[in-house]
């Protein structure tokens, strides 16, 4: 009588068939590739891939200084650096209609397309979500040739610009509510033009709807968004905290929980939702007095302004601050991450940070991290020490798959 057949299933790959898989496959594949179960987690370790359990950073200095040469002509490209393992860089390409990045939220990266048009992509898989249209909003206007193709965009009715360079420069910043590949029920909020409108879209809708604008020559500017239990928070670099009613029939409404101050000589601001509730605002700000010319300072935000917290506050926890989504992480579960900290790119987050920056550009840049009890920084990843006023070109992302 012949014997019950038990088939084979993928984990049952001999181990040096999975490495030698891993050899074709970019780090954020590989990555992938080790979720998929015990066996491809071992033999992705083998291959030397670090953990994925901290946030990893992405940079485009390389593309950004040709940029400034080429006017933005070639497709991106970019490295992978893992805190755990910082002296190791990995190459990654990306398909090649993305030209620029401008943010990260929930593992998936808002890039931007030879049309300048956004698009959300994993890259660990790969996955690729088509959002509407530039030509939504009422300040650019698409101009055909006679055969009908996209020849160009004016912006607000009187400057030209490419097609693929306009998109390089119209998105400041855009997060997540979360991520797509857990549900298909997200919104994606922008702050773009000149740092000067607010707009989103949810899953499935066809086109941008613009939340708030500021006035054009007014010296404020939106400085940092973020989903917090259940509504989208937005700061200018005045201080200004709204939150935001997305889902009123009438269109978005708002209300200031913090009013505008004075911005003094604040570099970046950033609002950080922490896994025990409290929104916190965190201010980067130039400081002469200091070693290392920054310090920052936490507030809560509250129904009634903000209040000051302290770095026992964080409870052993760290933030992540830059272009993407910021975030504040527990130490205990990754003991390699320092606590009280607060990681970020020594790099200007916000082009109204220009003037403070010019008297901290030399030795500045790189990858830092924040004592917030000594008030020093240290620099834990020298990148590429850039001429100041280039736009952010690196991002912290942290696989969701």
């Amino acid at each position: 009588m012949a014997g019950t057949y038990t088939g084979l299933s993928w984990s049952d790959l001999p181990i040096d068939i999975l490495l030698t898989i891993l050899q074709y496959l970019e780090v954020p594949q590989r990555v992938a590739f080790a979720s998929v179960c015990s066996t491809w987690q071992s033999a992705s370790a083998a291959s030397g891939v670090p953990s994925s359990s901290v946030p990893w950073f992405m940079s485009w200095t390389d593309l950004m200084e040709e940029r400034k040469k080429m006017h933005g002509g070639r497709a991106l490209a970019c490295s992978f650096h893992n805190l755990l393992d910082v002296d190791k860089a990995y190459a990654v390409s990306f398909p090649s209609c993305f030209v620029a990045c401008c943010g990260a939220s929930h593992g998936w990266l808002i890039m931007v397309n030879e049309l300048s048009n956004l698009v959300l992509y994993n890259p660990f898989t790969m996955a690729t979500i088509d959002l509407p249209p530039v030509t939504d909003f009422s300040c650019v206007e698409a101009v055909y040739d006679d055969s009908g193709a996209l020849e160009h965009y004016i912006f607000v009715k009187k400057r030209v610009h490419e097609t693929k360079y306009l998109g390089t420069w119209f998105y400041q910043k855009a997060v997540l509510s979360c991520s797509p590949s857990k549900t298909g029920d997200y919104v994606v909020m922008i702050i773009h033009r000149d740092s000067d409108w607010l707009s989103f879209v949810k899953a499935g809708q066809s086109k941008w709807q613009v939340a708030s604008t500021l006035p054009e020559r007014g010296r404020d500017r939106y400085a940092d968004c973020v989903y917090h239990y259940g509504r989208f928070y937005s700061i200018t670099l005045h201080g200004m905290v709204e939150e935001w009613d997305l889902d009123e029939p009438n269109g978005p409404t708002s209300k200031i929980v913090v009013a505008s101050g004075h911005p003094g000589r604040i570099l970046s601001r950033h609002l950080v939702s922490t896994p025990w509730g409290d929104l916190l605002r965190v201010s980067a700000v130039f400081a002469l007095e200091y070693p290392d010319r920054v310090r920052f300072q936490i507030n809560r935000v509250d129904s009634d302004g903000c209040k000051k917290v302290t770095h026992a506050a964080l409870m052993d926890h760290t933030m992540f601050l830059g272009l993407n989504h910021s975030s504040c992480l527990p130490t205990r579960s990754v003991p390699e991450l320092l606590p009280h900290r607060i990681y970020f790119f020594s790099s200007p987050w916000m082009a109204n940070a220009v003037d403070w920056l010019r008297r901290i550009r030399r030795g500045w840049g790189g990858v830092r991290t924040y004592d917030l009890k000594s008030k020093r920084s240290e620099r834990i990843f020298p990148l590429c020490d850039r001429e100041v006023g280039i736009s952010p070109c690196e991002v912290w992302i942290t696989p969701n798959l």
